[in-house]
């Protein structure tokens, strides 16, 4: 008798430490390394490109306003550098247009970003008169999806080489300079929050005071 009690208590005991749950240490969130490689490939691969198209009428005293001329604009955005070295990311932004390109190199520290976020802007059209002449404007597609990167105290560097004949607001833009922001444009919806969430993580790594939060 006291043989059969004794096997039941071991296999009572037995069955309850097949059931004792796993280490919740085991269950890590991605680390440094493994989020800015991550983020290199997905953040090269945003793009965004424009079409817009003015078109120039002529008001008349009798009859509808004539069209005088019609101008399309193409200009297309690219990343075509995202390279981690530590916290520190080199983004570079290429923006070529029908007869121009502009190349803008940032240095990006995470250790002093504040946070990173994304929203869709929409393109509003646009209307201009002179006398009896009017310019309609407008740009397909009409929105874009905008990422943005904030820092404190102007921590983000970057430098910009411009060719080619560019726009005035483009031509009349510093060569090179520092600020609190960086924007990123895309036609794509579904990655940019994705990024945000890697950015998120990234900077809370590179803040050792911060607790780093799973994405």
């Amino acid at each position: 008798m006291p043989g059969i009690f004794l096997m039941i208590l071991l296999s009572l005991t037995s069955g309850n430490s097949a059931q004792t749950p796993q280490n919740p240490s085991t269950n890590t969130s991605p680390t440094l390394g493994e989020t800015v490689q991550w983020i290199e490939p997905h953040l090269s691969g945003l793009k965004h490109t424009t079409r817009q198209t003015v078109v120039n009428t002529r008001l008349q005293k009798k009859g509808p306003p004539k069209e005088i001329g019609r101008e399309s604009i193409n200009r297309a955005e690219t990343v075509s550098v995202a390279s981690f070295e530590g916290c520190v990311l080199t983004l570079g932004q290429l923006v070529k247009g029908d007869d121009y390109t502009v190349v803008t190199i940032s240095t990006i520290p995470f250790d002093r970003l504040t946070k990173a976020s994304w929203k869709i802007d929409k393109y509003d059209p646009q209307r201009t008169e002179h006398g009896s002449d009017i310019s309609d404007s407008s740009i397909s597609p009409q929105s874009k999806v905008v990422i943005t990167l904030e820092s404190t105290m102007n921590a983000i560097s970057w430098k910009r080489k411009l060719s080619g004949s560019a726009p005035l607001d483009l031509e009349s833009m510093p060569y090179e300079g520092r600020s609190s922001s960086l924007l990123i444009n895309s036609d794509d919806q579904a990655m940019p929050p994705r990024l945000v969430n890697a950015f998120n993580h990234a900077i809370q790594l590179c803040h050792v005071n911060l607790k780093p939060e799973p994405f």
